[in-house]
């Protein structure tokens, strides 16, 4: 059964869910404008294999604290060094940003992190979005002019793009799901930050990972029909760290943990038995 409750972590007031279980607990970091509720499917499959794991929201998201103003890696980096610190030994699984933060987590050498699971890395990727994201000039400055569109035709759009943009299918979305993102976003000027906000984090994470750091177990996996990060990205991750494990999954998209969350535990749970024995 998946528990919630509250938890500080560097001064970070958060929510967290959990499951009981043995070995090294999972903490489960979710993605961007995300929130731990995206892992409930991935904590009820460790729950039935009484795998001890939890999800937490991160700074900005979900039911946390707010971020401070300035640059967001690196209060996301103190936010799950705090964890860690609280926690003890760990093993570390995030999906796109929670997986970026991860993979760094591992490079600053903590030794009570056991391993990690890295979900669709997003920031070795050299994709258009990425290029563009990356570049000079701002590319989404062109939503300071407001769209001439109506706001339930808005609403239908974002939830349409969400849609294509997590899963593998998108007429499989779950409307809970579309809820939670299209809040972030409810109306243009929203939409505009939280754009802004993917921006600085592709620009504050242009130099990649220090992956000879890397020491821990790595497994990475990537959703094939992933339409926001290509596969490359994962296959980089994977290519920089000899010791590591690639593993794609054919009929998932960004978030896994979503298309198929009991295929995606089982993987997991498949790598730590051989790994951690």
């Amino acid at each position: 059964m998946i528990t919630e409750d509250q938890a500080c972590f560097g001064g970070v007031h958060t929510r967290r869910l959990s499951v009981g279980g043995s070995g090294v607990p999972i903490a489960l970091l979710h993605g961007f404008a995300d929130s731990a509720d995206t892992w409930r499917g991935v904590l009820t499959a460790f729950d039935a294999s009484g795998r001890a794991a939890f999800a937490v929201d991160m700074p900005g998201y979900g039911h946390a604290d707010p971020r401070k103003p300035g640059a967001i890696m690196p209060q996301l980096d103190a936010f799950i060094d705090a964890t860690i610190a609280a926690t003890g030994d760990v093993i570390l699984m995030g999906n796109s940003l929670g997986a970026c933060v991860s993979v760094r987590a591992a490079s600053r050498r903590h030794g009570n992190i056991h391993g990690v699971i890295a979900v669709d890395e997003p920031i070795l990727a050299s994709h258009i979005l990425m290029r563009l994201g990356r570049g000079r000039a701002d590319p989404f400055r062109v939503l300071e002019h407001r769209m001439p569109i109506s706001k339930r035709l808005y609403r239908r759009m974002i939830r349409s793009v969400i849609a294509r943009l997590l899963y593998a299918n998108p007429v499989q979305a779950d409307a809970r799901v579309l809820d939670r993102f299209a809040i972030q976003a409810p109306d243009q000027a929203h939409l505009r930050q939280l754009l802004g906000d993917a921006r600085a984090v592709a620009l504050e994470t242009t130099a990649g990972y220090d992956s000879e750091r890397v020491v821990c177990p790595l497994l990475v996996i990537h959703g094939r029909k992933d339409r926001v990060i290509p596969v490359h990205a994962s296959v980089r991750l994977h290519e920089s760290v000899p010791a590591s494990t690639l593993i794609v999954m054919p009929n998932s998209g960004h978030c896994p943990q979503l298309d198929d969350p009991s295929g995606l535990a089982q993987h997991v749970l498949r790598f730590l038995d051989r790994r951690m024995k």
